[in-house]
């Protein structure tokens, strides 16, 4: 659980990012640790304890790209989702770390 907390403290203070998830968006996002998370996608819209991962939203339909990220207690990425289309798709595509 402190990992949860540590990693969401890194992702709200870093606020050095783009500002839409599409300006970065990319297929190699599985398995990065949360610093490289917060750097490349700043500080989440929300948050969500989903069991043993942290579900972090970024973006919204309004700004044409939102991209949700599973991170797992290591701080790793384990998969994410994304739609609309800014984000390079306009339909969802989902991808999961094995």
């Amino acid at each position: 659980m402190r990992h949860i907390v540590s990693t969401l403290i890194l992702l709200l203070l870093c606020s050095c990012a783009a500002d839409n998830p599409s300006q970065a968006l990319s297929a190699d996002l599985a398995g990065q640790g949360s610093l490289a998370l917060a750097a490349r996608y700043g500080a989440p819209v929300s948050y969500k304890l989903q069991g043993e991962y942290l579900q972090l939203n970024y973006g919204s339909a309004a700004a044409g790209c939102r991209l949700i990220v599973l991170v797992d207690q290591d701080q790793r990425v384990v998969g994410w989702a994304s739609t609309g289309k800014d984000c390079g798709t306009d339909h969802i595509s989902a991808t999961v770390a094995h």
